[in-house]
């Protein structure tokens, strides 16, 4: 079986997988989503590292680093999904992409579209039971959206926190921010060309997406830049010496 790992080097989880797994490009093709992003629009790749064999998505996102190190060198795996919505939750809130799109449109419907990243990161693609579970995951996803939103959008804020902090270091940036660089930041988050761009329908829950983004950098700021900033260091150290 063909293995492949999309990963970025600025996730602290792929660089987890990477250091942990020396001889990782033994098993799996790997592919830095930073360098080319076609593959991961092509293939919809919602999160990293993301494994995927012959094609299809298997495991991603928070992994386990030994079950995932397992799986690629051939060895037999199972997950025990005890609670699906539960480990949906903790999917969207450690992919960006999720997240701003649960935010900024006050809906799950955006995200359950893509079966295929919450079958992986979630962990159920690995589960024994997975046909079971996954429809009960669906349908309480479906029943109980409005509960599900209240109880994950404070963390799912803080990930879209930290990922403008981040990106805006790696950049070259200072971390200050105002609300309208939150606000376009989020909409180039949730669009791609012109789809997914706001029209007047959509611009106050993107604004009031935005301005919760905004107070929680505000609130934490010099919290969020000094994590950050150990955390690329740490990385960046890293990838240099791996090369």
């Amino acid at each position: 079986m063909q293995h492949t790992v999309y990963y970025h080097p600025a996730c602290h989880t792929s660089y987890s997988l990477l250091k942990s797994f020396n001889s990782i490009k033994n098993y799996a093709e790997l592919v830095d989503v930073s360098k080319d992003i076609t593959p991961a629009i092509v293939e919809k790749v919602l999160t990293v590292p993301l494994i995927a064999t012959s094609g299809k998505f298997v495991y991603g996102g928070p992994v386990d680093i030994e079950l995932a190190i397992k799986y690629l060198k051939g060895e037999d795996v199972a997950v025990d999904v005890k609670d699906p919505l539960e480990s949906l939750g903790i999917a969207i809130v450690d992919s960006a992409a999720a997240s701003s799109l649960v935010v900024s449109t006050g809906s799950l419907k955006p995200v359950l579209r893509f079966r295929d990243f919450i079958m992986a990161a979630t962990g159920l693609n690995l589960d024994p039971e997975r046909e079971r579970k996954s429809k009960d995951l669906f349908d309480l996803a479906e029943k109980e959206e409005a509960q599900f939103i209240e109880k994950w959008r404070k963390k799912m804020v803080a990930t879209l926190a930290y990922n403008l902090i981040r990106e805006r270091l790696y950049l070259g940036l200072k971390p200050e921010v105002d609300e309208e660089t939150v606000l376009l930041w989020l909409e180039a988050k949730t669009s791609f060309g012109r789809a997914g761009v706001p029209y007047f329908d959509r611009v106050q829950n993107l604004r009031v997406a935005a301005k919760d983004v905004y107070d929680y950098i505000e609130e934490r700021k010099q919290k969020i830049e000094e994590k950050l900033k150990n955390e690329i260091e740490e990385i960046k150290s890293f990838f240099i010496t791996s090369k």
